[in-house]
């Protein structure tokens, strides 16, 4: 099997991140807990199709953050990744699987305040 771990690391230091593995870790972490505690559901992928796709959105926020924010801390990186994460993935849950994957941002992400991404034109 791939090691989603150091996929996630290795994409992320790509896309600019300074704490790719701390980071990488804990995306990986919370798809990992998703697989195992939300519902069974066809539609959803917690697989390393959908982990990448996570990886490249959380790189072009983190370009969008480094055009205004030249000094992005580890907050900030977790911040952009909860936020790529919360943009592909809310919409496809039901409602109680919702409630439960925001629980597992909240434990796997401590201390960072998650909003949902906002795209300027």
């Amino acid at each position: 099997a791939p090691d989603n771990a150091l996929i996630g690391e290795v994409t992320l230091y790509a896309e600019g991140y300074k704490h790719a593995k701390i980071v990488g870790t804990k995306v990986v972490e919370l798809f990992t807990l998703s697989r195992q505690l939300l519902t069974k559901q066809q539609h959803y992928d917690w697989g390393l199709r959908a982990l990448k796709t996570i990886l490249l959105i959380s790189g072009k926020l983190i370009q969008m953050e480094k055009k205004t924010n030249k000094d992005i801390d580890l907050k900030t990186e977790m911040e952009l990744v909860i936020k790529a994460v919360r943009v592909n993935t809310l919409a496809k849950l039901t409602y109680a699987d919702t409630v439960r994957f925001e629980a597992l941002i909240k434990d796997i992400f401590p201390g960072s305040s998650v909003e949902d991404a906002v795209y300027a034109d």
